[in-house]
């Protein structure tokens, strides 16, 4: 649970421009836009796991 809470704190205004951006033109454009809602938690799982450890901190570099 810390790794989501450690991506929320780093990046939230991102995730909040994606979903109000896929709102925004799945209302004034083609409604279809809104089928890839589902897909940022996905997208958002993934990084949590990938580049925060299990404290909530941020993984170093792997090179």
């Amino acid at each position: 649970m810390e790794q989501f809470k450690g991506l929320w704190r780093d990046t939230k205004y991102i995730w909040i421009g994606f979903v109000s951006l896929l709102l925004a033109i799945g209302v004034l454009g083609a409604w279809y836009y809104l089928l890839l809602l589902p897909c940022l938690p996905v997208a958002f799982v993934y990084f949590a796991f990938i580049r925060y450890d299990e404290e909530g901190n941020e993984k170093g570099d792997f090179t």
